[in-house]
């Protein structure tokens, strides 16, 4: 009986660790060709300390609507502000909106996701 135990559990030991080293080496793998494929240069981008800055690009004419930027701006900022405020930045008066840009570049599966959870919890 104690034979059959020790026998279930060196199996069963070898078994796990067989799979955690076949974690490990894929892990290892990804790794390297995360490496290999973005390159080893991070980009920063080199904002100020004490005033953080969002930063995007106006949208082209064609693509959008015509609407009133001022309003969106103060929008943008007032929502960037709470959500600094929210998170516990002491400071939130010194940011600045730089410009701004809707991105529309979503799979159209995408957007239909979003939407169809947008319109079921409503």
């Amino acid at each position: 009986m104690v034979a059959i135990i020790q026998y279930g559990l060196s199996v069963t030991l070898v078994g796990m660790g067989t799979v955690f080293v076949g974690l490990i080496i894929l892990i290892a793998l990804i790794k390297v060709l995360e490496r290999a494929l973005h390159g080893t240069d991070s980009k920063k981008a080199d904002a100020p300390a004490s005033a953080p800055v969002v930063e995007a690009q106006e949208p082209e004419a064609d693509e959008l609507e015509e609407t009133d930027d001022g309003e969106l701006v103060a929008v943008i900022a007032a929502a960037v502000a709470a959500a600094m405020e929210a998170a516990g930045a002491e400071q939130t008066n010194g940011f600045v909106v730089r410009s701004i840009r809707r991105i529309n570049n979503a799979p159209a599966w995408n957007r239909a996701g979003r939407e169809e959870q947008i319109y079921s919890r409503m």
